[in-house]
């Protein structure tokens, strides 16, 4: 794991101090267990197999559970005798397998040439494979029943936005508009209840401390250097999970360290070991907990991990709309701010991703509004309302009050005391944008209040 040095334990590292003796080295390297690439693969070996495979003199290729595999050559055996000599060589590759282990015999003898009688069993198994013959008929019954059942959607010209992507097969233009169909369709079966941490029996967890839990595992994500979706996951999991189970305050820093464990697994291509997650968390916890609260969370949510995300959403309406780089930065933001708040998590991915790309392009755009521009006028710029209706399936109207929601968090970032999206968001390869004018508190509310008339 080089790419977290600053941060994670360095592994394997040699010690400058001469009198270290072998126990300590051997407790370090069962503590690295589940990060040592080494151990991954060995680890399923048995005692009789590793020591087998160390006290060989022969050369094979490693491969984990599978033991030694591949083609044996011998060490001793020099390659002018395997010319010159070959019977001497059978004798002592022979007696070298039996004096090596025990376990390893001589191979079987070669089976004896076909006699004669024998030769009339070919015939009837030929006659056999020859009776197997292709009928056309059933064959073509096979491939209408691999037809698909509905059809692509087609899009009317006045809304069509992806056929000049045609030529790049990685936006996959022709089944873009079925996909974000599919997304809100899904979305619909896993929801999330309204204020479900309130009125909970005492000692459970509060919304005060999932705001907590999220800034903080928002810092750990941050240092791993994880992908967006990664965070958005592990929010989506956690809060599945906590309107099911009353857990105890005392559990949520394993229940958020587990959850980013499992999006790490679902999204991330290389992912943090679990030694990792407890080191953050100053050993609250132990990997075996972490494994248990593993097989719990997935078995509470039915193995179903596959809720739209709204960094997905906000994709694909920043394209929509052709957002520069830094309104869909904007939008990020946006949408990183709502995961602290507990009032807002009730609301649809891709209701919340359409407020987010809505504001994000106001903001920018009220800076150039003067008095002979109407803010209605700039609002049928924004958010066309018969083309995002198609691509979104939300008018301005229905986005009203959830633009409104968002615009209170940016004003309310100037009291908050959990400030880890913030920080993230005035670095500069995130454009600054949490340090831009356009979040400001005061020009927010001068810009909501306009909207509003």
């Amino acid at each position: 794991m080089n790419h977290y040095p600053a941060f994670l334990r360095s592994y394997n590292v040699k010690s400058t101090n001469s009198t270290n003796n072998s126990s300590s080295s051997s407790s370090n390297n069962e503590n690295d267990e589940n990060s040592s690439i080494k151990s991954l693969i060995f680890k399923h070996l048995s005692k009789a197999q590793s020591s087998s495979l160390t006290n060989n003199n022969t050369k094979g290729t490693m491969r984990g559970i599978l033991g030694e595999v591949g083609n044996m050559t011998l060490s001793n055996v020099q390659m002018t005798s395997i010319i010159t000599k070959p019977k001497t060589l059978q004798q002592q590759s022979v007696t070298t397998i039996v004096e090596t282990t025990s376990t390893i015999t001589a191979p079987p003898p070669a089976p004896p040439p076909l006699q004669p009688s024998s030769i009339s069993i070919i015939p009837i198994v030929v006659n056999k494979i020859e009776k197997v013959t292709l009928d056309d008929n059933n064959e073509n019954d096979e491939y209408m029943l691999h037809e698909p059942i509905t059809k692509l959607t087609k899009v009317p010209p006045e809304f069509d936005c992806d056929s000049s992507d045609s030529y790049n097969i990685t936006t996959v233009s022709e089944y873009v508009v079925d996909i974000c169909k599919y997304w809100r369709e899904l979305e619909q079966l896993t929801p999330i209840r309204e204020n479900f941490l309130l009125n909970r029996t005492e000692g459970t967890a509060s919304p005060q401390n999932r705001a907590v839990l999220i800034d903080w595992l928002y810092q750990v994500h941050d240092r791993f250097k994880l992908l967006s979706d990664t965070f958005h996951m592990t929010i989506q999991l956690i809060d599945r999970y906590l309107q099911l189970i009353d857990v105890s305050k005392h559990e949520l820093q394993l229940i958020g360290s587990t959850a980013l464990l499992i999006a790490c697994k679902y999204e991330e291509m290389t992912i943090p070991g679990m030694n990792d997650f407890v080191y953050v968390s100053d050993n609250a916890y132990s990997k075996e907990d972490m494994k248990e609260m593993e097989r719990c969370i997935i078995s509470t949510l039915s193995f179903n991990l596959g809720r739209p995300l709204s960094i997905n959403f906000l994709r694909r309406y920043s394209k929509i709309v052709q957002a520069t780089d830094i309104e869909h930065t904007l939008g990020k933001y946006l949408l990183d701010l709502i995961f602290i708040d507990h009032s807002l998590l009730h609301l649809l991915p891709s209701y919340v991703s359409a407020c987010a790309s809505f504001l994000s392009r106001y903001l920018f755009a009220y800076k150039s509004l003067t008095s002979s521009t109407s803010v209605s006028s700039l609002i049928d710029n924004i958010w066309p309302s018969k083309f995002m209706n198609y691509h979104t399936g939300y008018t301005y109207e229905e986005l009203r009050h959830g633009i409104k929601q968002l615009g209170q968090l940016l004003i309310g970032q100037d009291t908050t005391k959990l400030r880890s999206v913030q920080k993230k968001f005035s670095q500069s390869n995130m454009f600054s944008v949490a340090q831009h004018s356009c979040c400001k508190s005061a020009y927010v509310q001068i810009a909501l209040s306009r909207l509003s008339k």
